[in-house]
């Protein structure tokens, strides 16, 4: 009995353009069969057929199992799948999901780009609107409300200073004067304490009001 080898499963392609996928272990004589109307009853009518690819299979199922492929295969992938033989399904969806994965990292990257060049933006953007501490205007510290009294190298006492003695001190140091609003920024007291004091101070005779509000030593 022959051996069940050599099995060819062949694609032609018919007089309509179209293409027919078969099995035969005698490639010549099915060929001659085909284009004499002796072939399968689908390219009887279809003649003559002309050979566009073959594939070689060890055995009758494998060629047969192929074949069922290909014909579920569309028109413009027959040939292909011809080639690829006795790739399984699995092998298919291997190779399909190795692709999407290169995709997929590929797209990865070029997000990555992308947030690294918006962190670079908003960096630059942060940077710019920064203020120019060189050119930011000096803050006046309020002066200290405590007095160390030392003797011989040892603290001997702390003593509080007078609200009144604060800003009288500053009025005193300003050579033109200061205002009400420079004197609460200066000591962070507020407008209804500077007003006591200044009204104290202008009793004793310590200081004196000039023109707009403005406050100078006596």
């Amino acid at each position: 009995m022959k051996p069940d080898k050599d099995w060819v499963v062949y694609l032609v392609r018919c007089s309509d353009k179209s293409l027919y996928c078969g099995i035969t272990n005698n490639l010549k004589k099915r060929l001659d069969a085909h284009n004499l109307g002796k072939g399968a009853k689908y390219t009887r009518s279809r003649t003559p057929v002309e050979l566009i690819g073959t594939r070689l299979t060890t055995t009758r199922s494998d060629a047969l199992k192929l074949e069922h492929r290909i014909k579920k295969t569309p028109a413009n992938r027959k040939l292909t799948e011809l080639a690829n033989g006795k790739a399984s399904p699995k092998m298919k969806n291997a190779r399909v999901a190795q692709d999407i994965q290169k995709e997929l990292q590929s797209v990865v990257k070029g997000i990555q780009q992308i947030a690294d060049s918006l962190a670079n933006i908003v960096t630059a953007i942060g940077k710019f609107a920064q203020p120019d501490s060189s050119k930011a205007p000096e803050v006046k510290r309020a002066p200290t409300r405590k007095k160390v009294v030392v003797r011989d190298g040892v603290v001997e006492k702390i003593k509080r200073i007078p609200a009144s003695q604060i800003v009288y001190d500053i009025i005193q140091k300003s050579a033109n004067g200061i205002d009400t609003a420079e004197l609460m920024k200066a000591t962070k007291f507020d407008q209804r304490k500077i007003h006591n004091i200044t009204f104290r101070l202008k009793k004793r005779g310590r200081i004196t009001t000039g023109e707009r509000g403005i406050y100078k030593k006596g």
